[in-house]
């Protein structure tokens, strides 16, 4: 979205108009040409494009054959994304006869420029396919506690639940469309190209033998993102999520999801995201979890090595207000993230978070609060393969410490998929 190559292909354009005598400026006592050239440059140089326009505007309703600020005219039009109005005024300095060689040269390579960027003004429509299979093996499917014996209302007693290993079968597919509008939009002095994005992707993990556990989720989302010439991009997505356990349906989450994210240079980025989630869970049973979900998260993102080194590091805050306050949790995560790009189709990752969730209520029958923290550590790594094939596998290790035994665990889950892009 940066239209930056205008500036240096004109610049020895407007050196050569200012050294040529060819076009002379009008005379006139009580306007200074060169206080609002000046004053031009330095708000384009700024970061503001639109004020710039307007103080090249003003030198050329003062003098029209000023042709220096005509092209610093049409640089600033480019970088608006107003393609028509540059081509407008490098066009009409083309024309003159007066203009030297040299700077024709410099046009024409503008032009060829311009012509070049308008097309991202021209609406698209983008599609992306996956699809994905794989195995899991799950060390707690039942996710079952570390102890067999808990503490019920001061008395110790023994429980049969334990934890339960499966192996399990996963299948996956997204399918993702993105149109390009076409409309760049003016917001302050940046100009924003407006996009619309739509997806949806189904995901089953059916277990062996341990099939009340078996996970499908159904999700669809859409929303506007708008992506600026300047240092930062935004989107909202509409999200819901159908989820059955078991073969029974579980739960429907209706999500809204905006988020920001700036861009400090080529390599850093700090992000700003938040959910607004509406949680409504099908069986009788579980009326008490219905709950409104929020959170407010941030993360800051930095390359290395061409950006073929990249860590990352945020920080989320989450609150979820549930019908039965047994469920009602606030809490916050902090994670650390990294990815190495060994070679363009090879590349490991790995992440570790910790997390604290403070409950309000009572679990009943147990005479205690919830307390929970918990770490996760994931390693992997993905290669690319005949170009639409890739090949991943991961390990995800999840250990939960709570005041109340019952939710004390540790979970391995080592994961192996293959899926394709259409």
């Amino acid at each position: 979205m940066k239209a930056t190559n205008g500036v240096s292909i004109l610049s020895g354009a407007v050196l050569s108009m200012l050294a040529s005598t060819v076009v002379t400026a009008e005379t006139n006592e009580e306007f200074d040409p060169e206080k609002f050239f000046k004053q031009g440059m330095e708000e384009r140089e700024a970061g503001s494009p639109y004020n710039a326009i307007e103080s090249f505007q003003t030198i050329l309703s003062n003098q029209p054959s000023l042709h220096r600020a005509r092209l610093e005219l049409a640089v600033a039009y480019m970088q608006t994304l107003q393609y028509q109005e540059a081509e407008a005024q490098a066009q009409e300095v083309l024309n003159d006869p007066k203009t030297p060689p040299s700077v024709r040269v410099s046009i024409l390579a503008f032009l060829a420029q311009l012509k070049k960027d308008a097309e991202q003004l021209t609406p698209q429509h983008e599609h992306k396919f996956n699809v994905t299979v794989g195995v899991l093996h799950d060390s707690n499917v039942n996710v079952g506690p570390g102890s067999s014996v808990v503490d019920i209302n001061g008395s110790l007693a023994t429980i049969n639940t334990r934890p339960v290993d499966d192996n399990a079968m996963v299948l996956s597919g997204s399918y993702d469309h993105s149109y390009r509008t076409g409309k760049p939009m003016r917001i302050g002095q940046k100009t924003g190209m407006l996009f619309w994005q739509s997806g949806a992707s189904i995901y089953h993990r059916g277990y062996e033998t341990e099939d009340d556990f078996n996970l499908d989720v159904l999700s669809v989302r859409t929303g506007p993102a708008l992506v600026t010439n300047g240092n930062w991009r935004a989107n909202l997505a509409l999200q819901g999520d159908h989820i059955r356990l078991g073969g029974n349906e579980l739960a429907n989450y209706i999500s809204l999801q905006p988020s920001v994210t700036w861009s400090f240079d080529a390599s850093t980025e700090l992000t700003v995201d938040a959910e607004f989630s509406d949680r409504d869970f099908e069986q009788a049973s579980d009326q008490g979890r219905d709950s409104d979900y929020y959170s407010l998260g941030i993360a800051l993102g930095k390359g290395y090595k061409n950006n073929t080194i990249g860590v990352q590091a945020g920080f989320e805050w989450y609150d979820n207000h549930a019908k039965d306050t047994e469920y009602s949790y606030e809490g916050w995560e902090a994670f650390v993230g990294a990815n190495w790009q060994i070679k363009p189709t090879t590349s490991v990752f790995g992440r570790m978070s910790y997390s604290e969730s403070d409950y309000e209520a009572p679990v009943t029958l147990i005479n205690k609060t919830r307390d929970d923290e918990e770490w996760q550590w994931m390693f992997g790594g993905k290669h690319t393969f005949g170009n639409d094939y890739e090949l991943s596998a991961y390990w995800l290790r999840t250990v939960s410490d709570s005041n109340v035994e019952l939710y004390e665990y540790s979970r391995n889950q080592l994961s192996v998929n293959i899926g394709r892009k259409f």
